[in-house]
């Protein structure tokens, strides 16, 4: 009988992200594999308040000493392909409730590190090492068409991403191949509005254009009914509104600088409403700050049947937090990022928790992002309904074109699609 793999080192250094930020890369060894992992990092802007801190007091360069100094020593040895004893040894080492001493971009590079060394080392893709399912599903690419909020620079709109989503594609390739249409569709439209748009984009390669919110998805509908017409895809459009950068507690507005509107939380709720009807909106995330579980469960009351309402700040990929979202009613969609709850195990446990209780789940690329593609392999592996993984750029399209392959070697077809957006209710 062939011994189980062990550990034989974990290693770090100091790396950067697609916004040539520093941060941390993982490697580990265990027989005969080497795995690299970097952890994605978001804007200072756009990181939720209950997610785990990044890197807690080390920083970057104290977080590679951590991996030297404290975790190498622990985990080599261990069984590889043991994710959740690696993961609890992690959590255990860090000794915080969230990541707050080692962080959960470190925690969440080693965690990855490991499940990718588990698949070399045994010769199968990584979705079977971090899933159960027998075949795995592709989630449908969410595309980050026109950007605005923390992620971008110059007068852009108030909310961060205004987004498209393919519902009818019968390949994975269709599906990237019609979002960098609409992409393409959107900057033609946008250079022949503006004769100063010089064809700028923010940290996601979504457009940065002087537009407000409304403009810009009058903008991407016009964009989206011109590949629907030559391709025959079907679009929902999306909105990550990213309330909480341009909520003011003190005053208790919502202010939107580039529009001119200062609304309280009940005309907030009025002016999400009104976009969803009117532009057909299949997706709404964050439109709330979050603490406020009453104004997603009222926006989910008014538009939940046909409309996907998603907590991602709202939840931090936290259990607890889910589970409190989910007694108040506040969404039918969440958002999954490993580095948000510090390990593979965690997020995995989190997004089935919320698929079990009617939750859709998409899994989600950070703004500065690393050319790593775990995340393509998790959300096929977890049974998730989206990926938000941008639409251009080598390093949101490693991720998609890894479910290309996955789609390939595995013959795997599309997860549900949910109710909100037209499936089986």
């Amino acid at each position: 009988m062939t011994s189980s793999p062990r550990i034989e080192s974990v290693t770090s250094r100091e790396v950067f992200d697609s916004r040539g930020v520093a941060t941390i890369e993982v490697e580990v060894c265990a027989r005969g594999a080497r795995a690299v992992s970097a952890a994605p990092f978001g804007a200072p802007g756009s990181r939720g308040e209950f997610e785990a801190s990044a890197y807690g007091a080390l920083g970057v360069s104290g977080a590679v000493r951590a991996v030297g100094d404290d975790i190498a020593p622990q985990l080599v040895g261990l069984d590889v392909t043991d994710q959740a004893a690696c993961d609890a040894l992690l959590a255990e080492i860090d000794g915080t409730p969230n990541f707050d001493r080692l962080g959960g971009n470190t925690a969440s590079a080693v965690s990855t590190a490991v499940a990718l060394a588990a698949a070399q080392a045994q010769s199968v893709p990584l979705w079977s090492i971090v899933g159960s399912a027998a075949t795995p599903t592709l989630p449908r690419p969410l595309g980050n068409i026109i950007g605005g909020g923390a992620h971008a620079m110059g007068p852009t709109p108030d909310m961060q991403e205004h987004l498209v989503l393919p519902v009818n594609p019968s390949s994975f390739r269709d599906a990237i191949a019609w979002n960098i249409a609409v992409h393409e569709e959107t900057g033609r439209l946008l250079a022949a509005r503006d004769a100063a748009f010089t064809g700028g984009t923010d940290d996601e390669r979504a457009w940065a254009a002087d537009l407000d919110d409304t403009a810009a998805l009058e903008v991407i509908a016009q964009a989206a009914e011109a590949v629907s017409i030559r391709t025959g895809a079907l679009f929902r459009l999306g909105l990550d509104v990213a309330a909480d950068r341009f909520w003011d507690a003190e005053s208790g507005f919502y202010r939107y600088e580039r529009a001119g509107m200062n609304l309280l939380p009940y005309e907030q709720v009025d002016f999400i409403e009104s976009l969803v009807r009117r532009f057909h909106l299949g997706y709404v995330e964050d439109a709330f700050e979050s603490t406020d579980y009453e104004s997603f469960a009222e926006l989910r009351r008014r538009v939940g049947e046909d409309c996907l309402v998603c907590g991602d700040d709202l939840l931090a990929t936290n259990t607890a937090r889910t589970a409190a979202g989910i007694d108040a009613g506040s969404v039918n969609a969440m958002i999954i990022k490993v580095n948000q709850v510090g390990t593979v195990t965690g997020a995995r446990e989190t997004s089935a928790f919320a698929q079990k209780n009617g939750i859709a789940t998409a899994i989600s690329h950070r703004s500065g992002e690393t050319a790593c593609s775990g995340i393509a392999h998790m959300g096929a592996a977890w049974g998730c309904s989206m990926i938000k993984a941008g639409v251009t750029g080598g390093e949101r399209l490693a991720k998609l074109n890894e479910l290309i392959r996955i789609e390939e070697a595995a013959a795997a077809p599309f997860a549900e699609l949910p109710a909100a957006l037209g499936g089986r209710r």
